[in-house]
């Protein structure tokens, strides 16, 4: 995984492939026969994982390169925002949102969303990069420590402009553990199960730290319970 992850800006499938395995492997819900919306699907990777286990998916992305990715993989993929799903109230057992929230400058109606399509009972797994980690500026690490702007400012200058489609404040905001944990809670209809590093979640009480978490949980995970209506 890790020699994965350093090739992943030239060669990401093979990476992003064996992650959503490897997050199958150990997911704390049965997917079999469930109806799963795969939200900020990419080109597929978690779809394809859930539907060789028996699940009946429809994903959904804003890129339309990550959709015809999906679909060249034989996907039934949907161009559509995850601040505003094309499902009806209700309507799913689960969802999962694997590293979208820091690509969205509004993540809480994007979370507000998942809540909405859920029925009574569902699930969501979520995961997102924390701004603070040595990822958590994709296309400008590790300069992204200085901050979004001054830190794109100096990676310019030392090493030209950067690549990629994750640019800060084109496709990526800071986004932080403390503050998507706020917005949760302000959910009504969101109820918080488990909170842990994805990449070591043996490691769960690496979240409860507040400054460590922002640095040491690099990526995290929220797996979320649909609360039901009153």
């Amino acid at each position: 995984m890790l020699r994965r992850f350093f090739a992943e800006r030239g060669d990401p499938e093979p990476f992003y492939d064996d992650l959503a395995r490897r997050a199958l492997d150990r997911f704390p819900v049965p997917v079999e026969g469930r109806r799963i919306a795969d939200v900020a699907c990419g080109t597929g990777q978690f779809t394809a994982a859930l539907t060789e286990r028996g699940a009946r998916c429809v994903a959904i992305d804003l890129d339309r390169a990550d959709i015809a990715g999906a679909r060249a993989r034989g996907l039934d993929a949907v161009w559509t925002d995850a601040r505003w799903l094309p499902l009806a109230d209700a309507s799913m057992d689960g969802v999962v949102c694997s590293n979208l929230l820091e690509h969205t400058p509004d993540p809480g109606s994007a979370l507000a969303e998942i809540a909405r399509v859920l029925a009574p009972g569902g699930w969501a797994w979520v995961s997102w990069t924390l701004w603070w980690s040595p990822w958590g500026g994709h296309a400008i690490a590790p300069f992204h420590l200085l901050g979004p702007r001054i830190g794109a400012r100096v990676r310019h200058r030392l090493l030209g402009p950067p690549t990629g489609k994750n640019l800060p404040f084109e496709r990526l905001w800071p986004t932080h553990a403390g503050s998507i944990l706020r917005i949760v809670d302000e959910l009504d209809q969101l109820q918080l199960d488990d909170c842990y590093p994805r990449y070591w979640p043996s490691q769960r009480w690496l979240m409860r730290v507040p400054v460590l978490r922002e640095v040491a949980g690099w990526n995290a995970v929220l797996v979320l319970r649909r609360t039901a209506d009153e």
